[in-house]
């Protein structure tokens, strides 16, 4: 016996059902996010802090974060400043934004601050390679009560942990960085989800950079 053949409109019913149930999964969600930041870019005129805030908030809430920051470069001093953040406490957000930082501070011989790279984009940073000592270091996390806290696993998070995402314009040449905490449940990042913020970051490094020229 011959098998029965399809009617095009069913084909094209599964292609449509397949896409629907394809676009709430996490990968797409990412694509969804991408696509609002790019839509800023077809302006003829655009407002940076408007773009990394939108991205901000994104990343924290599609990614389930505790907290997201973004820094970007000055357009009149070259120096580095957090710009907008996302889910961090106004009294230490208010002394974050007031931080500034150069570009060796950057480098991979920098020895201010001790980090694991993840990627050539993305490194980590641990509690326990940078204790916050003096009362004003610890009014920079949002929970210092917690900076005693003991890592039991590789896979947990504690309160001073975090992860910086360089972002980069032409020539690699350094514009910014995204700054985020573990999820809202102690963990890190899946590496999926950081595969992503770096994608995040190679479209906030086309907005940047055209800011920095306009």
């Amino acid at each position: 016996m011959m098998m029965g053949t399809l009617d095009s409109e069913t084909t094209k019913r599964r292609l449509r059902f397949d896409y629907v149930r394809v676009k709430g999964e996490p990968g797409s969600r990412a694509v969804d996010g991408i696509t609002s930041l790019v839509a800023h870019l077809h302006k003829p005129q655009f407002n940076i802090v408007d773009v990394i805030q939108d991205a901000s908030n994104i990343i924290q809430r599609q990614f389930k974060l505790k907290w997201v920051m973004i820094g970007i470069k000055g357009k009149n001093d070259g120096l580095f400043r957090y710009t907008v953040m996302t889910g961090m406490r106004p009294d230490v957000w208010e002394r974050q934004r007031k931080r500034t930082y150069g570009a060796e501070d950057f480098e991979t011989t920098c020895g201010n601050y001790k980090f694991g790279e993840i990627s050539d984009l993305t490194r980590v940073y641990l509690q326990e390679d940078n204790p916050l000592y003096s009362d004003d270091e610890k009014k920079l996390v949002q929970r210092p009560a917690l900076l005693m806290t003991k890592r039991m696993s590789s896979s947990e998070t504690l309160e001073a942990d975090f992860i910086d995402t360089l972002i980069y314009g032409p020539g690699r040449n350094l514009l910014g960085w995204i700054e985020y905490s573990g999820t809202v449940a102690n963990e890190f990042p899946q590496s999926v989800v950081i595969r992503q913020i770096e994608g995040y970051a190679a479209v906030l490094g086309v907005a940047v950079a055209i800011h920095l020229r306009s």
